[in-house]
């Protein structure tokens, strides 16, 4: 389904749920299973039994589930619910608060990303992240960009770092805005401007997957459709898993929608499917608002 008919979808009132979806109504007991395909054949990113603890308090509870490459995954789910504290299990960004544990097994292709012997910052090179506030370095545009590529020795020299920096801000969609003030601050670009730098920032060390934690909550309409639309073009080249609240926007940008509760995967499917005929009583209530 294309996005304007997955964004519609969203304007039907009386969707024709099926009755055979599963009634829960009284949250998730540790037996529950996850509706729907959580599990693919060529996954990208692979996360079985995960679990997160922050101290005592259980985040993630068991959570199993794929991502396909150059997929567009949108998480969706009510604030608390834990879909931005799996999407930093990822790439490890959990690793810096001292009271997280994770558990459960998570591979990039076939590699475990948690063995003991794996390099964080090449990991964090091939799993990238944007996060909800845009977060320029204090440094010019051109260097927020070249940063990576120089601690990660992908220029040899000049020119080809000039050529990573072109590119990235390409495919950012901010070339032409800003190829005439290279060596101006990031940090003085409008909202919107900078968060497609960090996300030129975040491709030009070549990630295979971006990871975006509500990358478009602080920006204006405008900004986030700018945004939105890099999405679907990056999709072409990396696999993306975006955290959001809006489900427009998990019905715009996104494949297959995952949708989590109380620490809990409850649903997952095609997007189209998830909006218009969830499967799951506590999914059907969050689309159509009764909670969340």
């Amino acid at each position: 389904m294309n996005s304007a008919s997955q964004t519609a979808t969203l304007d039907q009132t009386a969707p024709a749920y099926q009755e055979d979806r599963v009634k829960v109504t009284e949250g998730v007991d540790d037996s529950h299973v996850t509706v729907g395909e959580a599990m693919l054949d060529n996954a990208k990113m692979s996360m079985r039994d995960v679990h997160v603890h922050y101290g005592d308090t259980h985040a993630i509870k068991g959570i199993s589930l794929d991502i396909a490459p150059n997929e567009v995954m949108a998480m969706i789910g009510p604030s608390g619910c834990g879909k931005s504290t799996f999407l930093r299990c990822l790439n490890r960004m959990n690793d810096t608060i001292d009271i997280c544990r994770v558990n459960g097994k998570i591979q990039l292709d076939d590699q475990d990303i948690y063995d003991s012997n794996l390099d964080v910052v090449a990991l964090r090179a091939r799993v990238g992240m944007v996060f909800q506030k845009p977060n320029p370095f204090p440094k010019s545009i051109y260097d927020n960009v070249a940063y990576g590529p120089r601690i990660h020795g992908l220029a040899s020299n000049k020119a080809e770092l000039d050529d990573i920096v072109e590119n990235s801000l390409t495919k950012s969609g901010l070339w032409d805005e800003v190829k005439d003030r290279l060596d101006t601050p990031g940090t003085g670009l409008s909202g919107g401007q900078q968060q497609r730098l960090c996300i030129a920032r975040a491709i030009a060390v070549s990630p295979e997957v971006i990871l975006m934690d509500e990358p478009c909550s602080a920006l204006d309409p405008i900004a986030t459709a700018k945004i939105e639309e890099l999405i679907g073009e990056l999709s072409e080249n990396f696999t993306i898993a975006i955290v959001t609240h809006s489900m427009q926007q998990a019905a715009r940008v996104s494949q297959r929608t995952a949708y989590f509760h109380l620490g809990k995967l409850i649903e997952v499917g095609e997007t189209s499917a998830i909006f218009t005929n969830p499967q799951h009583k506590l999914t059907e209530d969050y689309i159509t608002g009764r909670f969340g």
